[in-house]
């Protein structure tokens, strides 16, 4: 039977003992239209680079592709830096519970329709740290590499997850004056992107403002359409004493919220936000940018009510090779204007004159009648 652990002491020397070490992967998936359009649904990404064959036939890859951001829903990648080896479980939320604290990503190749992909996590390092609001707490970081079928490496992610001693109480949120409501499912269907044009590095200058990205107010629904659309349909196992609504990895539920997640009402997935922030950018470099990494940390918790909005700014451009690189500052701020998010993303760009024409992959399906012998 499988020791309970209770104080950050136990549970530092447990995942120490298996730092370096993956964990066992999942199974191969195949990445499917209607995969990468459940997710973008999840995420309120309507980008048609991700959804409309006829116009991937004509846009760079010639194909469809997945956001960068589908790697989250290939692996959530935070199993390395919840548990590490020990068993889920073996620590109870009520004593020791966790906060998603940041990532780091690097991505090194698209991801396509019709790749077979899965991911390796490691527990990779951890260390003691003291917060504004919790005194003392585990930083636990966990490494996840994600691979297609061919063996070639799609995305690195870190992240880091806040292990502490829970005070059966949510930690300071932003100030809760909720103000005016915006309903989130329009902002979807009314988003304008850059898309086919291209955006030139030539063009971009330090100090430019990305176009805002209104999400609206974060809601119930809004929480299930990624827990279930983004991550994973699958029902839970089992439930904590007094929950009802285990959706969402109980989320939904606002006394589980409160006594076992130390938030003071229903709230998001951490990465939700950062789905977030990878379509600002992605919007804004349209197809022919190619975002090569992402960092950011959440600051405060998004609770079901709150409205947010997504902004960035370039704070950096300079020429590169054949291309340009920018990098971009971006924030997730809510109805008080504070910010709960923040981060930086590195774009490639390129260069005004280049060739844009010379990634077709594959050509276009045409009806045959060639047979095995011609």
């Amino acid at each position: 039977m499988t020791a309970t652990i209770t104080t950050l002491d136990e549970f530092e020397r447990e995942f120490r003992d298996g730092l370096g070490v993956p964990l066992t992967p999942r199974a191969w998936r195949t990445v499917t239209p209607e995969w990468v359009q459940r997710f973008s649904d999840g995420v309120g990404d309507y980008n048609p680079l991700y959804r409309d064959e006829e116009y991937a036939d004509e846009a760079r890859f010639h194909q469809l592709v997945a956001s960068p951001a589908f790697i989250f829903s290939i692996n959530f990648g935070a199993m390395a830096s919840i548990w590490g080896h020990l068993a889920p479980g073996s620590v109870p939320m009520n004593a020791l519970t966790i906060l998603y604290g940041g990532a780091r990503i690097q991505w090194h190749r698209p991801i396509w329709v019709g790749d077979r992909v899965r991911a390796i996590e490691t527990p990779e390092s951890i260390t003691r740290k003291a917060l504004r609001q919790i005194p003392e707490a585990l930083v636990c970081t966990g490494r996840t590499e994600y691979f297609n079928h061919r063996g070639e490496k799609i995305a690195t992610l870190h992240n880091d997850m806040l292990r502490f001693a829970n005070q059966g109480r949510g930690v300071e949120a932003a100030p809760r004056d909720v103000g005016e409501q915006i309903a989130p499912d329009p902002l979807v269907w009314s988003r304008d992107r850059r898309g086919a044009a291209p955006l030139y590095g030539d063009e971009v200058a330090v100090g430019d403002e990305l176009p805002e990205l209104a999400k609206g107010t974060f809601t119930r629904t809004e929480l299930y359409l990624f827990a279930h659309g983004a991550l994973s349909t699958k029902r839970a196992a089992k439930v904590a004493p007094g929950a009802v609504d285990v959706g969402a990895g109980g989320r939904a539920d606002p006394e589980y919220a409160r006594k076992e997640r130390a938030q003071e009402g229903s709230f998001d997935f951490g990465p939700q936000r950062f789905c977030w922030m990878i379509q600002l950018v992605t919007d804004w470099m349209g197809d022919q940018g190619t975002l090569e990494s992402f960092t950011a940390r959440l600051h405060r918790p998004n609770i079901v009510g709150d409205t947010n909005r997504v902004r960035g700014r370039v704070t950096g451009i300079r020429p590169d090779g054949d291309d340009f690189v920018a990098e971009v500052a971006v924030e997730v701020v809510n109805q008080g204007d504070a910010t709960t998010t923040a981060g930086t993303a590195t774009v490639r760009l390129p260069r005004d004159g280049a060739d844009l024409g010379n990634e077709i992959l594959f050509t276009k399906d045409v009806a045959s009648h060639v047979g095995m012998y011609g």
